[in-house]
């Protein structure tokens, strides 16, 4: 992604208190970050393996991390949509690599060591558990559920009843959700939003969204905008997520503060674009993009709805269109 202007800043912002200095810094230095952790992981297999394990799994943790961060400082910078859509399949690049290597760290320890969960739900990496599920849902990305699943699953003792009520709207679960959240407030008020008969769930949602930042004070975002440059934005990213997969009225609180109204919007019509009436279900872990976008991964890609061609193109390219009989060109990544 290209930092934006502060000109396209000041007219395009989503968040009002973000400030573009603060806006600024976090980009470059994220993306300096990104870099070198990309640099890293080009390394030969045999110097890779050759690192001690802690090592290259922090690495890669601060890779996933970051990551995330940037697609929320982003959005609430004004990126579009699209944009973001094809950067979050880098992000779940990040997060493929920080999993496999946390693995291979925690099997290097002794026996009897403690063995860390990859997102350890009771504390404030919860937020990145709620933004994976949130993000892949919200851009299109649900074929991706079941692999974030066995992220969150992995070495955590409990289950959430929030995380575990949006992952069984998309996929099966071993065991039914928990009726507690792990975090308690202020996730906890959605689960009654669930279990609510649907004409009610549009009301419930307007009064959750009213009563979250408040309810967030114990959250590390809580008063996060007095602290320069840790804040990213304010966003329940959950509502935006839960209203998607409910399919709830979202009349009575669109305009309400903290809710990515386009981002569900988006959402909606990323269902029809990526996988229009007439193309094969999204295989699991299959990346696909539209013509217009900018190319999530370089690689080849393959067209789909027209004579076949597979072109290469490189991340960050804007996809062409060759014309399809569902509108816009789908091409499906081949590797």
């Amino acid at each position: 992604m290209q930092k934006l202007s502060p000109e396209f800043f000041k007219n395009n912002k989503r968040e009002k208190l973000l400030d573009y200095k603060v806006y600024s810094s976090n980009f470059d230095e994220t993306s300096e970050l990104l870099e070198i952790v990309r640099e890293s992981l080009m390394l030969p297999k045999e110097r890779l393996d050759a690192l001690p394990p802690e090592n290259i799994m922090m690495t890669t943790s601060q890779g996933a991390w970051m990551s995330l961060d940037l697609v929320v400082s982003c959005y609430s910078a004004g990126h579009p949509l699209i944009e973001l859509r094809s950067f979050f399949a880098s992000v779940l690049n990040y997060w493929e690599e920080y999993t496999k290597y946390s693995k291979v760290y925690n099997d290097s320890l002794p026996d009897g060591s403690t063995h860390s969960a990859h997102i350890p739900l009771g504390d404030d990496d919860y937020s990145y558990a709620n933004q994976l599920l949130s993000f892949a849902l919200l851009f299109g990305y649900s074929n991706r559920l079941k692999e974030i699943a066995s992220w969150i699953d992995y070495n955590n003792p409990q289950q959430d009843g929030m995380l575990e009520r949006i992952l069984t709207t998309s996929i099966d679960r071993a065991t039914p959700p928990p009726s507690e959240c792990i975090r308690h407030l202020p996730y906890f008020k959605t689960i009654k939003i669930f279990d609510a008969d649907a004409p009610q769930r549009s009301d419930l949602m307007r009064e959750y969204l009213e009563d979250w930042y408040q309810a967030s004070r114990r959250e590390a975002y809580y008063d996060s905008h007095k602290r320069n440059l840790v804040f990213k934005g304010y966003w329940s990213w959950e509502a935006a997520a839960i209203t998607f997969i409910l399919g709830i009225d979202d009349t009575c609180f669109q305009n309400a503060a903290f809710y990515p109204k386009d981002l569900v919007d988006f959402a909606h019509d990323a269902e029809v674009q990526y996988t229009p009436a007439g193309t094969a279900p999204l295989k699991d872990n299959e990346l696909r993009t539209k013509a217009g976008d900018p190319c999530p991964r370089t690689g080849e890609w393959e067209s789909l709805d027209i004579p076949h061609q597979v072109n290469t193109f490189t991340e960050g390219e804007i996809i062409p269109n060759l014309g399809s009989h569902y509108g816009l060109t789908i091409w499906k990544y081949l590797g």
